[in-house]
């Protein structure tokens, strides 16, 4: 994991990790708006943003055979990896004390991998979650938009 600096915001949870070789893959988004709760005070700016997936749930899915509409063959498995996101978000409070305060939710998230043609219902599957960029931006004073990109790999052994 890396940390990188854009737009005075430092991102924690960025992978540095190599795709290559990887057939079987789902890259999504998840996007969402979170706002402080009432107790916290205004944000001013923000300062940090930290992101830690983990998968709760995988399991093997029957699906039609075919072509999709987007021209993918489809299998007739997928592997459904459900989990979550740990959030937390360090900012400058917009009072006299500019003091720092930090906040933090989790959203679930969930994609599926189409699996080989071959994959029989006894091969094993490890999965895995990697966040590939983080994009948080101030909305108002209470509330922030962000966007996690995540790459789901499955290993089939």
């Amino acid at each position: 994991m890396s940390s990188i600096v854009r737009n005075l915001i430092e991102y924690h949870g960025i992978s540095t990790c190599n795709y290559e070789d990887m057939p079987y893959f789902k890259q999504m988004n998840v996007d969402y708006t979170f706002c402080v709760p009432t107790q916290k005070p205004d944000i001013e700016q923000i300062v940090r943003v930290w992101a830690t997936p983990s998968i709760t749930e995988k399991k093997i899915v029957e699906t039609p055979k075919g072509i999709s509409l987007e021209g993918q063959q489809v299998t007739g498995a997928k592997l459904m990896v459900t989990g979550d996101i740990e959030y937390k978000v360090q900012y400058v409070a917009n009072e006299a004390t500019q003091s720092l305060h930090t906040a933090h939710t989790t959203y679930p998230f969930c994609g599926y991998i189409v699996l080989p043609e071959n994959y029989r219902s006894n091969t094993m599957i490890e999965a895995s979650v990697s966040i590939e960029d983080i994009y948080s931006d101030q909305m108002d004073l209470r509330c922030i938009y962000n966007n996690i990109t995540m790459m789901i790999i499955a290993d089939i052994c």
